[in-house]
């Protein structure tokens, strides 16, 4: 007679995404399961896998690429083909162009925004406020304020990286 074996009762763990207790899956607890079931955090977890993945193979895209192109050099019209056969890939890969080509449309008029108010404050810094003595410190202010601002602006066009980093 067989004596079957039976597995000790599985500890709750917290999700190390979510943080919500969950009782890991019996046949996990060798790799030691560390997230839940549930579809978000399946979802984080994979694409952690796929960034540390990425971080351990930097070179792996390099690498195919010179595969990609000589394949591409034997099949020339692949693509054209593809596209003519499969209407719903091309209204897919439409919407994605002018999705994309709005989205730089909408940097440059943030761009453009920007030069626009740099000429504003230029503008109010020529002008000044020299309305009356009592003002004298509101001018201060506001002159402190527009100085800031063109630095800012300066500061930003030498060097964008560090800038869009700071509050």
């Amino acid at each position: 007679m067989k004596i079957a074996k039976t597995c000790p009762p599985m500890k709750r763990r917290r999700c190390h995404i979510c943080e919500d207790w969950f009782i890991p899956r019996r046949r996990a607890r060798k790799i030691s399961q560390r997230c839940c079931s549930k579809a978000a955090c399946q979802k984080e977890r994979k694409a952690e896998n796929k960034r540390d993945w990425w971080r351990r193979n930097p070179d792996y895209d390099q690498s195919r690429r010179t595969k990609i192109q000589d394949w591409a050099k034997d099949y020339p019209d692949y693509w054209r083909q593809y596209r003519a056969t499969h209407p719903g890939y091309v209204e897919k890969d439409n919407r994605r162009r002018v999705l994309s080509r709005q989205k730089s449309q909408l940097s440059a008029k943030q761009d453009l925004t920007g030069q626009i108010a740099v000429e504003k404050l230029r503008n109010v810094q020529e002008i000044g406020l020299g309305l009356s003595a009592k003002q004298d410190s509101v001018h201060r202010r506001v002159d402190g304020l527009v100085d800031y601002l063109l630095w800012k602006e300066e500061s930003a066009k030498q060097n964008p990286i560090a800038s869009a980093l700071s509050p």
